[in-house]
């Protein structure tokens, strides 16, 4: 008899059942809808890390169960991000603008407000023109789209191009990693139309909305657990069914696989299309939440970083992506935003914003040779042992 697919994955309804109840407990302590024991930046910083759950979920589906190494799919995250950043900044910028020309005598024309809003954002790059990739910027609806369309787009095109030509192994992951470098590079150009080096800044304040932070944050915070549980929910689904069987065939033993008659490269570009929508929204979440967004985010050491998150809490288990992601984007801004205490040992004092990536670059080695499970292998073990207890 066939089971629901909860039945045959009990986790599924364990992890939506925790982070139901996170959400509800901060909700209950935050500053904006409770009793103000979590101050709105650490709500900020919860909701941030819920969107780095997301894109590590989405990590561990292509590399954990796929095989696939990407080294790229935080360019997918920045491009969702800058794809709902234009939509932010244009109208926020809209409003002012609309605000200081209503105070002449005459009102203004469209034309004189596109200026004023062209010249507003432009200004800082020594342009007063709109380039056509904001063409849709005054469309919600149209930039919420291309949060998916676009880094969807962006992989199946160099998905194609790689998959087609049979790149695997290490080669791959180096051309995920130019690709990014590549993007980063660009947008790091004042010509690429999003701003240059200065990047699109702004992000938090939400045009037409007169709420406060405290209130707008745990917005965004109760949107990114939402997209989160979906995502989980989503992946847990795609991996548990035939599609999952081929992917980790795939993982295992690419050549037999397609000896058996499967479409390899479509079942890869499948996933890495797939995974790179879901980096979009987790970036379209992230940054409105961080307030900025420059090329620096899209610079191939974050899909490294990435990379080691899954590694700490264990690749091939959705719920150890979410535990190393969680727990390294805690960790990281203890530990960076000076919350650490330093530690003096005389000759030397340890300051643990400098430390951190060794630390964290000490603790990838360490997992890889000694904790191959990551984190995630210690709820492996306590399950053994629970069911263990229970059948004695």
């Amino acid at each position: 008899m066939n089971r629901s697919f909860i039945a045959r994955n009990p986790s599924v309804l364990v992890f939506l059942a925790l982070l139901a109840l996170f959400t509800l407990v901060v909700s209950v302590l935050s500053e904006g809808f409770g009793i103000g024991l979590v101050s709105t930046s650490f709500v900020k910083t919860l909701g941030k890390t819920l969107c780095l759950c997301l894109i590590a979920v989405a990590m561990d589906l292509i590399w954990g169960y796929a095989g696939i190494l990407s080294l790229g799919h935080f360019a997918f995250f920045g491009l969702g991000g800058y794809m709902i950043g234009m939509w932010l900044m244009y109208e926020r910028t809209r409003q002012i603008v609309v605000s200081s020309l209503s105070e002449g005598v005459l009102p203004p024309t469209p034309e004189e407000i596109e200026t004023g809003i062209a010249g507003q954002i432009f200004g800082v790059v020594g342009s007063a023109d709109f380039p056509l990739i904001w063409a849709f910027a005054d469309s919600l609806v149209i930039q919420l789209a291309l949060v998916v369309l676009v880094p969807g787009i962006l992989a199946l095109v160099f998905g194609w191009l790689a998959f087609r030509s049979r790149v695997t192994g290490v080669y791959l992951s180096i051309l995920t990693q130019a690709m990014t470098l590549g993007l980063s590079l660009y947008l790091f150009q004042n010509a690429s139309g999003l701003r240059g080096n200065n990047g699109l800044s702004g992000l938090q304040n939400l045009p037409g909305v007169s709420a406060p932070q405290s209130v707008v944050s745990m917005w965004f915070f109760w949107a990114s657990a939402l997209a989160l549980a979906l995502g989980y929910l989503l992946v847990a689904w795609v991996v548990s069914g035939k599609f999952g069987s081929v992917i980790r065939g795939i993982r295992d033993n690419e050549a037999r696989v397609r000896f058996l008659g499967y479409s390899v490269e479509s079942y890869k570009l499948a996933v890495f299309t797939l995974t790179a929508c879901l980096s979009g929204i987790a970036g379209a979440l992230y940054y409105p939440q961080a307030g900025i967004i420059n090329p620096a985010e899209v610079a191939p050491i974050a899909s490294i970083y990435l990379a080691v998150w899954v590694a700490i809490g264990g690749r091939g288990r959705l719920y150890g992506a979410v535990i190393g992601a969680a727990f390294v984007s805690l960790v990281s801004s203890w530990f960076t935003g000076g919350q650490a205490p330093d530690i003096n040992l005389g000759f030397y004092t340890i300051q643990w914003v400098d430390w951190w990536l060794i630390l964290l670059g000490l603790s990838f080695v360490l997992v890889t040779l000694f904790a191959p499970s990551g984190m995630g292998g210690l709820v492996d073990l306590l399950m053994r042992g629970k069911k263990r207890g229970g059948n004695t």
